[in-house]
């Protein structure tokens, strides 16, 4: 908690690119006028051998905040890289989707799921041997 008086000067944050066996990946559906992201998705993987070691998905769009994946990142752990659609489709669940005139609720769902499997497949991609 920062005093009335302080600032904040600096922010670390742990490198994972660059770290045996991980990877990390952001994909976004843009709004064609703004740039922004309708729905974004980061990823970070670890893997050990053939397995996702662990997984941390962030989601931006669909809700009226940041969240993380819980749902995907516990259905991937310890499984392979061959359940990451399926995973991916839990990246929505128990989330109360925003709509507008551009994106529906229903809509901003499936791109959560849709980016998330990308997003999860590119850090995998990305990951060091």
């Amino acid at each position: 908690m920062l005093e009335p008086n302080e600032i904040i000067t600096e922010i670390r944050v742990p490198r994972t690119s660059g770290s045996a066996g991980a990877g990390t990946a952001y994909r976004k559906f843009h709004h064609p006028a703004s740039g922004f992201a309708v729905v974004g998705v980061a990823a970070v993987v670890r893997m050990k051998g053939a397995s996702i070691e662990s997984a941390a998905v962030g989601i931006t769009g669909v809700a009226d905040h940041a969240f993380r994946a819980a749902g995907v990142e516990k259905a991937l752990t310890g499984k392979p890289t061959s359940t990451i659609a399926e995973a991916s489709e839990k990246a929505a669940q128990g989330i109360d989707a925003l709509g507008d005139h551009f994106a529906s609720a229903e809509y901003r769902k499936h791109l959560a799921a849709v980016y998330t499997r990308r997003a999860l497949e590119a850090a995998v991609a990305a990951r060091k041997p």
